[in-house]
């Protein structure tokens, strides 16, 4: 299957505002515990607040403190001066989403972005937050993290157990079924780890394959991500002072066509769907397929 034709250029732009990375060192141990005592401040508070709105209002208004705590978290990083630019493709889909009327359905969508470090999330789930997100992670975090942990006992976030895959594809079915009867959509890194270095890993198709299940029809959504993995290249001690995380939104790709190419054949036409938004987001790195 041939990529999206999704690179597009924009203006050149350094990976931190100090160039000199000992400037960058130096400075990071000034602002790296402030962003960690800040990070550390945030969920310890939100935790009983978001335990309090869940068991009194329900699911939907612990979704919006949770999207309230990530625009937190995500400014929070302005502790280390780091800047976060966003850039969407002129084709891809609308940020924030359009207002539908009540008998209107879309496709699920599924955004898949490469994975790199946990900062890539609050700023995805906050600028994203008009499509509900639905966040895919690892199980490891479903315990003892405030806040955190308890959003995978609500259903906002899917645990997956890397260890456990047939636990993973069936959690990842029930998904599936959740999103063909509700506007929810999906936020996914198909490599299941972080790519310690920024070359990502291959992508996975068999979580896609299994939301397909319910979903023959569905958008995916490639968000290329540059440069977060450097705010954990010296461990957290420090963090980069200054560093900039780029997010490149970019054009849709449709799963209708590769089901019918696939005669049906929903293994295949994920593989293939997969396959291509790798290369779409690979190329706007400007990075080697693994």
């Amino acid at each position: 299957m041939e990529g999206s034709g999704s690179i597009f250029d924009l203006e050149p732009m350094n990976t931190s505002i100090f160039p000199n990375s000992k400037t960058s060192w130096w400075l990071g141990w000034l602002g790296t515990p402030l962003y960690l005592l800040a990070f550390g401040i945030i969920v310890l508070v939100f935790d009983p607040c978001l335990r309090l709105v869940h068991l009194s209002f329900g699911y939907e208004a612990h979704q919006k403190g949770i999207r309230l705590m990530n625009r937190i978290l995500y400014f929070a990083l302005w502790l280390n001066a780091c800047r976060i630019s966003w850039n969407k493709h002129p084709d891809a889909l609308p940020i924030p989403a359009p207002t539908l009327d009540s008998a209107q359905r879309t496709p699920a969508r599924i955004f898949v972005a490469n994975h790199q470090s946990l900062n890539d999330i609050p700023p995805l789930i906050w600028k994203l937050r008009s499509y509900r997100l639905v966040l895919v992670s690892k199980a490891e975090l479903s315990r003892g993290i405030p806040s955190i942990s308890y959003n995978f006992k609500t259903g906002g976030v899917i645990a997956i157990q890397r260890k456990k895959p047939h636990q993973s594809l069936e959690a990842m079915r029930r998904l599936g079924q959740r999103l063909a009867s509700s506007d929810e959509n999906v936020l996914y890194f198909p490599e299941g780890t972080r790519a310690r270095d920024g070359q990502p890993a291959v992508f996975r198709s068999g979580g896609l394959e299994q939301l397909m299940q319910s979903n023959h029809q569905v958008e995916l959504v490639p968000v290329a991500i540059r440069d977060s993995w450097r705010l954990a290249q010296w461990n957290f001690l420090p963090i980069p002072f200054g560093q900039i995380i780029r997010f490149d939104v970019l054009p849709s790709i449709f799963s209708k066509d590769v089901v019918e190419q696939c005669h049906g054949d929903i293994g295949q036409a994920a593989r293939l769907l997969m396959q291509s938004v790798q290369e779409a987001i690979v190329q706007q790195l400007n990075l080697e397929i693994p």
